[in-house]
């Protein structure tokens, strides 16, 4: 009886071992995201190390935009913030049709198939949340439309798998009192 109770409390004794490493884990996890700012830009997003900025001209029907892109590879994960100022180009026009239009020109340059979308709304402003899938990766993303300004955000991630901070990143996404603009 006293082997049976000495193997009880090993087992307890290292349950309680397991379950101390895995809080540290977890908490090592947490500590590592990190929210940044971005007030030339409006918004702040957590991330689980620093973004780096880019910077590229793309060509719409619209005409060529300046796409400001904070990214950060987690892995075989891409979490992606971009801003477009479209000014007055779209001035009067629906923002649905701004939303519609960045989500189809996103499927396709990604080559991909949309899975599922809703709209949804920051705040007051209007966006689209989507879900698609290419041969080799499968993205969530939420585009809002804040004035004449595009914010995207999206979580790239290989095919079959899936990212346990996609929710944590986009959801971490707010707007702030924009500087410099």
């Amino acid at each position: 009886m006293t082997a049976n109770l000495r193997k009880m409390g090993l087992s307890a004794l290292l349950a309680c071992v397991a379950a101390l490493c895995l809080a540290q884990v977890l908490n090592a996890q947490t500590a590592e995201w990190k929210t940044y700012r971005y007030a030339s830009d409006g918004f702040s997003a957590s991330y689980p190390s620093e973004p780096a900025l880019q910077k590229r001209d793309v060509p719409t029907d619209a005409g060529s935009f300046e796409l400001r892109s904070y990214v950060v590879e987690d892995g075989a994960t891409a979490l992606f913030i971009g801003i477009c100022d479209y000014g007055a180009k779209v001035s009067g026009q629906s923002p649905d049709v701004s939303l519609q239009g960045a989500k189809n020109g996103a499927l396709d340059n990604s080559k991909s198939h949309l899975v599922a979308e809703k709209k949804i709304t920051l705040g007051t402003y209007p966006g689209i949340e989507f879900e698609a899938e290419s041969d080799a990766a499968h993205f969530v993303a939420r585009i809002y439309m804040v004035g004449t300004t595009l914010y995207q955000t999206l979580v790239v991630y290989p095919l079959n798998q899936s990212y346990a901070g996609t929710t944590r990143f986009l959801d971490s996404f707010q707007l702030i009192a924009r500087t410099g603009k």
